[in-house]
């Protein structure tokens, strides 16, 4: 990929994308912005008991057995907790909609920063 004019119809995805070290092409749309991103069986980073930042454990099962348990996962959409807002797909229905004649105008330029913040880095 290069920097400058898109390929008419062209787009860019990005599955996901590190927010402190960014793409040499900016992509047209992002799953998931991370700063540092781990499988969910891995062991990731969680607070300690004195409110530190440690290293979990990672899962102990084997690949099979942590496959067959996402293969049996229901894939209706969780309810949620109540904490925070719906995500309707009418909501993604009505952006799209509104981003559709103009979303792909322009140039595909490089990404010369990870934003206003001279240390993006919170790890």
């Amino acid at each position: 990929m290069r920097p400058g004019p898109a390929d008419p119809g062209q787009v860019l995805h990005e599955h996901a994308g590190c927010w402190t070290d960014p793409p040499p092409v900016a992509a047209d749309s992002v799953t998931l912005l991370h700063q540092s991103a781990v499988a969910p069986w891995a062991g990731g980073l969680r607070q300690g008991a004195d409110g530190g930042v440690e290293q979990g454990d990672p899962d102990p099962r084997p690949e099979e057995e942590i496959a067959a348990s996402v293969m049996a996962a229901d894939p209706e959409p969780d309810e949620g907790d109540g904490r925070t807002p719906a995500d309707p797909v009418e909501g993604v229905a009505a952006f799209v909609t509104a981003v559709r004649d103009t979303w792909l105008r322009g140039d595909r330029d490089a990404v010369r920063s990870a934003g206003p913040v001279g240390s993006s880095r919170f790890l």
